[in-house]
């Protein structure tokens, strides 16, 4: 991530040495934006995350809200039972 922004930051900061005014002020505006993004997520993003689980830490949950199955138990093939339904008998038409 940290490569990858700084790669586009000097691609993008390559446009500031244009003559041509308009792809001079992409180059900037295009790079800040790289360049705060890239501060952000370095140093807003981390402490905006430990405060977030601080709270959800600190709240109870009266139920579950994903049932999470173990993969590890083992299911004994023997007890599966499958069973078949019966069809609707408006489903089927004679076709004459």
């Amino acid at each position: 991530m940290i490569f990858s922004a700084i790669v586009l930051f000097s691609g993008f900061y390559v446009f500031t040495l244009s003559s041509f005014g308009g792809t001079e002020a992409l180059g900037y505006l295009v790079s800040f934006t790289l360049l705060v993004a890239l501060f952000s997520n370095l140093f807003v993003l981390p402490s905006l995350l430990l405060t977030l689980d601080q709270r959800i830490l600190t709240r109870s949950f009266k139920e579950p809200l994903l049932v999470v199955f173990d993969e590890e138990e083992d299911i004994e093939l023997d007890k599966l039972v499958i069973e078949e339904l019966e069809p609707e008998k408006d489903t089927y038409q004679k076709i004459e």
